[in-house]
């Protein structure tokens, strides 16, 4: 072969020779040292995140990298076994008292038992730890010696994988990478988007589409660019108002407009209002603010302006007669000076509506005279749910089917629910974090199709289904990197391309691609937490959660395996029969409290990375045990006692109430012995001795009972009128106790001794009113009373009545 070059001793440089042959060599060889790019070069169009952010896995000695079949990341590393599931490291490791045989925690490798023994294989995982196999069954959590044919057959397998692996590539093409900077994921770029050659890295402030189709878009740096239909460049305009190919700088313009007449409006901040009619370029005075932030022009040509400061103003143009330039006579809207305003919207009907950083501004006719039209500041309100979310309001837009929107600095989205734009009150439906959207921060939105909205906020886009209120968010993992919007408002160029604005210049993304569905995760089951119970890691392969029955409350973790990010995902769930699923949150969690005993079934969705919904609906099954009685045989008895015990109660009251009148009757026969003898003595002459006839009174008292209500009787009968007997001389007639004696009436009659005597001489006492002609002094006297008006109040209180009423 022949040398092409020579190193020049102590130069080094080349010395080439010129030879014929070599000349097409070194002309090769001059043309690879020139900048060009390498054919077949490729820009890295991935994200790498660094996930020493949420865990120290980087600092363990991560020996090998391997992915199941259920989406699990699974690490080996010196500190143990680690599982990762989007969001949480868990560490398995042998702890003192679990039987686990290891004697280290120096994982050197791991493969899946898929590899080992395919034909037996479930998902487990052999393992390397120091220099013995273990089979870490990720049902139990628990690790097993590994011995005879099988350890020689994963050793062949550890062997093959190799002594340690940094790096790895998932099942969805996601590079994970350990560094000594850390735990790199590096995930590649599947969306189609392109930032806009030719504009200024600044902050877009204005994007306009003109009636022919170009693209004007004004940066804060003083650019204003012009772009056609096709998104090429066709130059920047100069202060002279000229079309120039290099990049000029222009003023930073805020807002574009133009007119019914085809001129051009272009607002900027500090330097004014200005209109290019052609090439040249006309200051428009009069204004009371240099810092113009909108343009819209009414049904009368006149052009209503939006300042920061000076609130809004109007310019009217008029036509010169003759040969005479176009004049313009600018005025202040008095009632709105000192307002800062940001965006216009005028409607058909001659309402305004005005965002402004004190509120929602409302104009009932901006074509009546200036003097009559009346003002309404919508503000938010403490006491008023349905009030503006923040009072400073960014953008106000109406969609297809005439309904108003409102973007706020940090309210999110209000959308208008009064009809009557007069009102004094309005009412608005809030979409924000609280229901799904990304950020609060909500820059700028337009309408794109009939029930879709474009909502651009500080970092993200929306898109919101106005009809269902379903929002999908495109954030880092749609775009591949963070991104920065700014509030200029997107622009849809035909029907497949939206413009939006960045803080660093603009991009444009074909619509299909935002509706494009993205990659439907798996729902996994990482935690099962029951209270005064450790935390369960293996309940994703439980076909069934049991929950004991004395530990009602419970605490189920679960991810979507969608390692492109999370911070997007959102999850619902639905338990047993409930009609609607729960609102959208970020949690990746259920808690349950005091659930019932019984078959549960839990339904857990989510979205994927992008925001979007998609059809991965897991289904739980949850066996909650009951408590003994909660059992079938537990209720049963517990109806057995509520059953005995109404019997139990009912046998207690009839036989109470039995014996309440038991004694009644055995009373009222006593009391008509009583009389019996009273009637018997008084019908038998004198001289005869008194026959004494028995009388079968109470039939169920004993003979004791008897013998003892006989000598009462007798003793009562003989002192009936008595008035200076006590409870004692009956006690002593009856051979008992004064204590006895109260114990055995009461038993029997259900009354006490002085209670019977008080009966029986009422008793006679009435008989004797009704039937006998005695003063009512002599029979006080005869029943043993020693007070006639006693007597009296005695039978008033018995019967209601006096001794003389009852005998008239």
């Amino acid at each position: 072969m022949t040398r092409l070059w020579t190193r020049v001793r102590h130069t080094g440089f080349f010395h080439v020779p010129t030879s014929k042959n070599a000349m097409p060599l070194i002309l090769i060889l001059l043309l690879s040292l020139l900048p060009c790019p390498a054919f077949g070069a490729q820009e890295d169009f991935s994200t790498t995140d660094n996930l020493d952010d949420i865990s120290d896995i980087s600092h363990q000695h991560v020996t090998q990298i391997m992915q199941d079949r259920r989406g699990f990341l699974w690490l080996s590393s010196w500190n143990g076994l680690y599982r990762f599931d989007g969001y949480n490291f868990v560490s398995f490791k042998a702890k003192p008292g679990d039987g686990n045989e290891m004697s280290s925690d120096r994982f050197r490798n791991i493969v899946p038992d898929y590899d080992v023994t395919p034909e037996t294989a479930i998902g487990n995982i052999y393992c390397l730890v120091d220099y013995d196999v273990f089979l870490f069954d990720v049902r139990t959590s628990s690790f097993t010696p590994v011995t005879g044919s099988i350890e020689k057959k994963a050793r062949k397998v550890f062997a093959k994988n190799g002594s340690r692996c940094e790096d790895f590539t998932d099942n969805r093409g996601i590079h994970w990478q350990m560094t000594p900077e850390g735990f790199l994921r590096k995930t590649p770029h599947t969306r189609r988007w392109s930032r806009i050659e030719g504009i200024s890295p600044s902050v877009v402030r204005m994007q306009y589409r003109d009636r022919k189709g170009n693209l004007w878009i004004g940066t804060k740096d003083g650019r204003l660019t012009v772009l056609d239909s096709a998104l090429q460049l066709q130059g920047y305009i100069g202060k002279d108002g000229r079309l120039r190919t290099a990049s000029t700088e222009f003023m930073p313009v805020y807002s574009l407009l133009e007119d019914s007449r085809g001129m051009l409006w272009i607002g900027t901040k500090p330097h004014g209002l200005f209109l290019k009619q052609g090439d040249n370029m006309l200051k428009v005075t009069g204004i009371n603010s240099t810092q113009i932030y909108d343009l819209k022009e009414d049904k009368r040509g006149r052009i209503w302006v939006a300042t920061h400061v000076g609130g809004i103003n109007v310019v009217t143009p008029a036509k010169g007669k003759g040969t005479k330039p176009l004049s313009l006579t600018a005025k202040a809207v008095k009632a709105t000076e000192g307002l800062r305003v940001r965006r216009l919207l005028i409607l058909d009907d001659g309402t305004m509506l005005a965002t402004t950083t004190k509120g929602l501004l409302v104009a009932d006719n901006i074509y009546k005279p200036a003097e009559k039209i009346q003002w309404r500041m919508h503000t938010r309100e403490a006491k008023h749910k349905e009030s503006l979310s923040d009072n400073a309001t960014m953008n106000v837009i109406r969609d297809y089917k005439g309904r108003i929107f409102v973007t706020t600095e940090s309210g999110g989205l209000n959308q208008l629910l009064t009809t009557d734009l007069h009102a004094d009150r309005f009412s608005f439906r809030h979409h924000n974090t609280d229901n799904g959207l990304a950020s609060d921060v909500t820059m700028a939105c337009v309408p794109l199709s009939g029930n879709k909205l474009i909502i651009q906020c500080n970092n993200t886009v929306s898109i919101l289904d106005t009809e269902t209120s379903h929002i999908e968010n495109y954030g880092r993992a749609f775009w591949g990197e963070n991104l920065q919007f700014s509030d200029a408002e997107p622009v849809i160029i035909g029907k497949d391309r939206l413009l939006l604005s960045l803080q660093t210049g603009a991009l444009t993304v074909p619509v299909r691609e935002m509706f494009a569905k993205g990659f439907t995760p798996r729902i996994a089951l990482t935690q099962l937490h029951v209270a005064d119970m450790p935390a369960d890691y293996s309940i994703e392969y439980s076909d069934t959660i049991r929950i004991p029955r004395h530990n009602r409350d419970f605490a189920l973790h679960f991810a979507a395996i969608d390692y492109t990010g999370n911070r997007y995902i959102r999850y619902a769930t639905r338990l047993d029969n409930d009609s609607t699923w729960s609102h959208p949150t970020a949690a990746n969690s259920i808690d349950i409290r005091d659930i019932d005993a019984g078959t549960h079934t839990l339904l857990i969705r989510s979205t994927n990375a992008l925001g979007q919904w998609t059809d991965n609906v897991r289904k739980v099954t949850i066996l909650v045990e009951p408590t003994f009685f909660e059992t079938w045989y537990g209720r049963l008895l517990i109806l057995l006692v509520i059953v005995a015990g109404i019997a139990m109660l009912t046998y207690a009251i009839v036989y109470v109430r039995n014996l309440e009148k038991r004694r009644k009757e055995t009373l009222e026969a006593y009391l008509r012995l009583l009389d019996h003898k009273n009637e018997a003595e008084d019908s038998a002459p004198r001289h005869e001795e008194k026959a004494q006839a028995p009388i079968v009174i109470a039939p169920r008292l004993s003979e004791e009972d008897e013998a003892f209500m006989q000598k009462m009787t007798d003793f009562i009968e003989k002192n009936i009128a008595n008035s200076d007997i006590t409870i004692n001389d009956i006690a002593a007639a009856t051979a008992v106790s004064r204590s006895g004696l109260n114990r055995k009436m009461k038993q029997l009659l259900g009354v006490t001794p002085a209670d019977f005597l008080k009966e029986a001489r009422m008793k006679r006492a009435l008989k004797m009113l009704k039937e006998t002609s005695a003063s009512v002094s002599e029979i006080a006297y005869s029943c043993g009373f020693s007070d006639p008006k006693y007597f009296a109040k005695c039978i008033k209180a018995s019967t209601g009545k006096t001794p003389s009423e009852l005998r008239s």
